[in-house]
């Protein structure tokens, strides 16, 4: 599956926050999202889910224009994990996971035996079936960053679509998020994650989108795009890239902000 950005231009009534924008992604790769706040992250990322209506251009999935794709054919290509969510009842963690296969279900129907099962390897996937009938309201933060990836991995999407989705984290959890999104993009789905941290687009190996004020958008991969002076350019400070070799042998990078 391939998700192509051609020429868009989104933002809010008559005034574009985002010009020309042209990317694409495929199953079994993940992209940062990077960029300062007030860039535009967020209103690429409504309007790749059309939650806003685009200005200009064509969003395609496999070359199929998805302007008039109904809400219902949206979920089952792309699925969407907010940065928070907060449940107004302590439901079950294996109810909330549940939610996620809320599409395959009709109006006056219920869930199915493949629906509990579809539910139940999602959350085997990321490795929260201990979890399952726990109170979503009592378990921790990573658990519940975890416990929403299971619950959009449930709809069996093509794309997840990630906002920060390790907002908020300790460093722990923070890794273990990012592992478990590392092991969806093996398993072949295709990730978009908006992100403020840009070694995360090399922990994962990924693509990357830049978004810069009053300049174009840069994108390719992270080896490419994550550089000293680009990060200079988009942030205002000052980065040391550092390389390495990781346990495995693998050649790795990581930034570090020179701080006078």
């Amino acid at each position: 599956m391939k998700l192509e950005l051609r020429n868009v231009f989104c933002g809010y009534g008559h005034l574009p926050v985002l010009k020309d924008v042209n990317f694409a992604v495929e199953s079994g790769e993940i992209c940062c999202l990077l960029g300062p706040n007030g860039v535009g992250k967020t209103t690429l990322f409504k309007t790749i889910l059309k939650l806003i209506k685009k200005q200009q251009g064509e969003i395609l999935i496999d070359g199929e224009n998805i302007e008039r794709w109904s809400p219902g054919k949206m979920a089952r290509h792309m699925a969407y994990v907010s940065q928070f969510h907060v449940p107004p009842f302590p439901y079950k963690v294996r109810d909330v996971v549940l939610l996620g296969r809320i599409n395959s279900i009709s109006y006056f129907g219920q869930p199915t035996a493949r629906d509990y099962q579809i539910a139940e390897e999602a959350m085997i996937d990321m490795g929260i079936d201990h979890l399952h009938d726990k109170s979503y309201t009592d378990i921790s933060g990573g658990e519940r960053q975890l416990v929403m990836l299971a619950r959009a991995l449930a709809q069996e999407p093509g794309f997840l679509v990630l906002d920060e989705p390790t907002a908020s984290l300790d460093y722990g959890n923070m890794v273990r998020v990012m592992s478990k999104i590392c092991d969806l993009r093996d398993k072949g789905i295709g990730i978009i994650m908006t992100t403020h941290t840009p070694d995360h687009a090399f922990m994962c190996q990924a693509k990357v989108v830049l978004l810069q004020r009053d300049e174009p958008l840069l994108f390719g991969f992270s080896t490419d795009i994550i550089t000293e002076k680009n990060l200079k350019q988009a942030y205002g400070i000052a980065v040391k890239l550092v390389e390495f070799s990781d346990h495995r042998g693998r050649f790795m990078r990581m930034c570090s902000p020179i701080i006078d």
